[in-house]
């Protein structure tokens, strides 16, 4: 089992443990706590570790500002007169203490007492209200706690629930995307040899540490835009010589020279109309056009600015998506 499976499986336990009330508070901590070390999530496991060690304070005994803020902003807050607190109370010492208190509440009772006397009954009275009113601060107090320990329940069941929700929804993405990328893979394969290559060049230009090497890696998807346009214009219209393109729509583009985006928008037009069904990507040509001059801008960017390696990995998958979505087009097409 690898850590991602691991970290799933604690995510599961802890959601079943809460929601069937066979964990407690201060276990579903430390499991939380587990997995924000195995995610790395530094911000949880300052927050866990706070929950599960006390809230620090500084010098003068005042909880430490920095701490009173992670407390407030996960579910210890609360306004007393016109001020920002926290309660301090640890999941385990609440737990501990509301089984002492409901322990405690049971043993009050006037069961088996009496007394004598000229004043029996008032004595018997007193002692009565003696015992109802410790009884209902008891019964106030464990309400008061538990209703803290559902509180720090529900925050740790919502860590839980939204790292499970990551994990689960990247796995599904992961196996999703695997089979799209085997048959974009298959495409771009049957495409030139010189078209393959600047898809090797991207990958050695991305995995470069030199900033410089982010722009040309902008600067190569374009150029793979270009080649892939060319190549699939060509295989779609072999014999056609005029300088622009009638659409369905009646109007006319221009493909010649460097208009690249133009001959896609013409290629997929005739791919979509004799597609025995309708793609995704077919039926949203305006949306891949957009996508593409976004794309085109960031590229144009990317020549006359310095880039991060986070904008050229942006360019490269929408420039590896919107490239195969337009290759799977073909799937359909009956010429």
């Amino acid at each position: 089992m690898d850590k991602l499976e691991k970290v799933v499986n604690i995510c599961e336990n802890i959601l079943e443990g809460i929601e069937t009330e066979t964990l407690p508070a201060s276990s579903a901590l430390l499991k939380c706590l587990q997995i924000a070390r195995l995610l790395n999530d530094a911000e949880a496991v300052i927050w866990l570790q706070y929950e599960y060690g006390g809230y620090p304070r500084d010098k003068n005994g005042e909880i430490a500002k920095s701490a009173r803020e992670v407390g407030y902003t996960n579910g210890r807050g609360y306004i007393r007169n016109g001020e920002r607190k926290i309660f301090l109370t640890l999941a385990a010492e609440l737990e501990k203490r509301v089984i002492a208190r409901q322990h405690a509440a049971g043993n009050f009772s006037t069961q088996g007492v009496s007394v004598s006397g000229e004043r029996a009954d008032s004595a018997m009275r007193q002692l009565m209200d003696s015992v109802n009113h410790y009884t209902k601060d008891l019964i106030d107090n464990i309400a008061l706690d538990e209703k803290k320990l559902s509180i720090l329940k529900a925050r740790y069941y919502d860590y839980a629930l939204r790292k499970y929700s990551e994990l689960a929804f990247g796995n599904a993405a992961a196996d999703v995307f695997a089979v799209y990328r085997e048959r974009v893979d298959h495409h771009f394969s049957k495409l030139s040899h010189s078209t393959v290559l600047q898809l090797k060049a991207i990958e050695d230009k991305i995995t470069s540490d030199n900033p410089e090497v982010f722009s040309q890696a902008v600067t190569t998807c374009r150029r793979l835009f270009q080649n892939t346009a060319e190549e699939l214009f060509n295989r779609y219209f072999p014999d056609y010589s005029d300088s622009t393109y009638e659409t369905k729509s009646g109007r006319f583009i221009d493909i010649s020279g460097d208009h690249y985006i133009n001959k896609l928008s013409a290629v997929i037009e005739k791919i979509q109309n004799k597609s025995a069904a309708k793609s995704a990507a077919g039926s949203s040509i305006l949306y891949t056009l957009d996508w593409i001059n976004n794309l085109n801008r960031l590229q144009c960017e990317g020549v006359h600015a310095k880039i991060t390696r986070r904008d050229a990995m942006q360019c490269i998958i929408h420039t590896y998506i919107c490239l195969g979505d337009i290759l799977n087009l073909q799937d359909d097409y009956k010429g």
